[in-house]
């Protein structure tokens, strides 16, 4: 039941675009054109198409750029749309059919979050961090652990560096790396490629090789749904889940994580990290154990006021980093930011206030990691 629930709201935007493929006549036509979308040109043109025959009016929708873009039909009911240059990068579209936005049905990389979306990937020369590049490889690893504090089974994400060796005597720094609402233990390596990052960073000996820990940040699964019902259930929920986690982390999954891996076990070497609501998790819960971490960052968080307790202003201090990143165009956290920002300033906690050009979106957290990755453990 409680995979039910978050089910349903996951694949809501395939149910609609099924019943908007069929509405437009999409399903109808006995003889549809051949045809493939996204195209992706060696000039980095790229070129977006779909067939929609009974259609009106139908507009790209992406990360490419804040306007939609309109696209051409042609007789036979394709429509079409050429834009670009392209800038190298992974980007995230929409086609708004007559209204209701769809995923890119030809698209074989989908991005499933809250509403669908489809993945652009335009490669760089030479490939950019998060690409695939002739380096070696770390290695992600799956795992289904038993937490008490759930009273049963959860999962976890692990990333190993391409030196790693199980039975060998070196032990690694740690990063736990939390995802946003709505999303998954495997979204940091998926969206985020931050094991590619990785990888690529550490051929180029930038940055000290972690292992990556990416957690669970939904354990109160059954109770998803609270999120969307109102603020005031929302924060609760929120509230609740964080307690869970912190419960989870520390008598479930440091445990499991120590029995299993090569991990140092120093406060000096333990970071926490997230992004969107995983960035208040990790706030939150990085000044809870000021005795686990002394490296604690929050990106794009949407943290309220006060974000922590300050009866520990002298440990949190102590902490080698406590960061906050925030980006220009993210109407969900960049307001909320500078007013958290404010408050620390004024309560004499000492931090970082990272403030950048991109949304509340993969891109801008990708680059937050690259930039990121090189300052830990040192």
């Amino acid at each position: 039941m409680k995979i039910e629930n978050k089910k349903r709201l996951i694949d809501f935007p395939i149910i609609l675009l099924f019943l908007v493929m069929s509405l437009i006549g999409a399903a109808q036509d006995a003889n549809p054109p051949i045809y493939t979308s996204p195209i992706v040109n060696s000039d980095r043109t790229v070129v977006f198409n779909i067939y929609a025959p009974k259609a009106g009016n139908i507009h790209l929708i992406s990360t490419i750029q804040p306007e939609s873009i309109p696209l051409v039909k042609a007789k036979n009911g394709l429509w079409s749309v050429t834009i670009g240059p392209v800038p190298p990068e992974i980007y995230h579209y929409q086609f708004n059919v007559d209204g209701a936005k769809i995923t890119d049905m030809k698209n074989q990389s989908p991005y499933p979050w809250l509403e669908g979306k489809s993945e652009l990937i335009v490669p760089g020369t030479p490939a950019l961090l998060h690409e695939v590049s002739d380096v070696p490889h770390g290695t992600l690893h799956d795992h289904i652990y038993h937490s008490r504090t759930i009273g049963g089974p959860n999962k976890v994400r692990i990333y190993t560096p391409p030196n790693y060796n199980p039975h060998d005597d070196r032990h690694y720094p740690v990063l736990f790396l939390l995802h946003g609402f709505g999303e998954k233990v495997s979204f940091w390596s998926d969206f985020g490629k931050i094991n590619l990052i990785t990888d690529n960073l550490i051929a180029e000996d930038k940055i000290i090789e972690p292992i990556i820990v990416m957690p669970n940040g939904d354990p109160l699964e059954a109770e998803y749904y609270k999120f969307f019902s109102s603020q005031t259930e929302g924060n609760i929920w929120m509230e609740k889940n964080i307690d869970v986690l912190d419960k989870d982390l520390q008598n479930d999954l440091l445990p499991f994580l120590k029995s299993h891996y090569k991990v140092k076990p120093e406060k000096q070497d333990m970071a926490i990290c997230g992004s969107s609501m995983g960035g208040i998790h990790a706030i939150v819960l990085g000044v809870r154990n000021l005795d686990k971490f002394s490296w604690v960052v929050g990106l794009s968080t949407g943290l309220k006021i006060p974000p922590f307790d300050i009866v520990d202003k002298e440990q949190i201090n102590g902490l080698k980093l406590l960061q906050l990143n925030t980006s220009k165009k993210d109407e969900w956290g960049f307001a909320q930011s500078n007013k958290v920002h404010k408050w620390l300033t004024d309560h004499d906690i000492k931090h970082n206030y990272i403030v950048t050009d991109g949304g509340h979106e993969w891109d801008t957290w990708r680059k937050d990691m690259i930039a990121l990755l090189p300052r830990l453990f040192r």
